[in-house]
């Protein structure tokens, strides 16, 4: 009879099962998160290596900023698209946040508790908490709406994150 590999086998030891975290079929890892955060920082990268995107933010700030980018269409696309990219990363922080509560203090002290545990095995910090079906949906929603109107864009990226929460056992 096979179980399920996230389960253990129940001829473990008594005293093994006690060291041992409760198993659980899902447990996260940080990379939901991090994954959001560098697209957000990869955005505003490939934003500041593209001159048409580039060009009209600089403008803006070399005219004061306050009040210049309603002069110009290219100016408010500029800075939509530099908003976007800071949005993924505070995205991604708040993704973290949700599945790490323990450590939102930016300190790296692990509770004892049924959401977050450490595995001593590689050292690595995972939540048993699992992110929502519909945030995969909406991020799949998005892929798909802008992918179909921008081909060459890094909507992908997002459904690929989309798809990753979705199936997530």
């Amino acid at each position: 009879m096979s179980s399920s590999p996230s389960f253990p086998s129940s001829s473990s030891s008594p005293s093994e099962s006690s060291h041992r975290p409760s198993a659980v079929p899902y447990r996260s890892s940080r990379w939901p998160a991090r994954f959001l955060v560098w697209t957000g920082v990869g955005h505003n990268i490939v934003g500041f290596l593209i001159p048409a995107v580039r060009q009209p933010f600089v403008d803006a700030l070399k005219g004061g900023y306050i009040n210049q980018l309603g002069t110009s269409i290219s100016r408010r696309h500029s800075f939509w698209f530099f908003m976007a990219g800071v949005n993924l990363v505070l995205l991604g922080k708040l993704v973290d946040w949700y599945l790490f509560p323990e450590q939102v203090d930016g300190h790296r002290k692990i509770k004892d508790d049924s959401s977050v545990r450490a595995h001593s095995d590689k050292g690595e910090v995972r939540s048993e908490r699992k992110l929502p079906r519909e945030l995969g949906v909406w991020f799949l929603g998005i892929a798909i709406g802008g992918a179909t109107a921008i081909p060459k864009s890094g909507f992908y990226l997002l459904g690929i994150q989309g798809l990753a929460i979705l199936f997530a056992k």
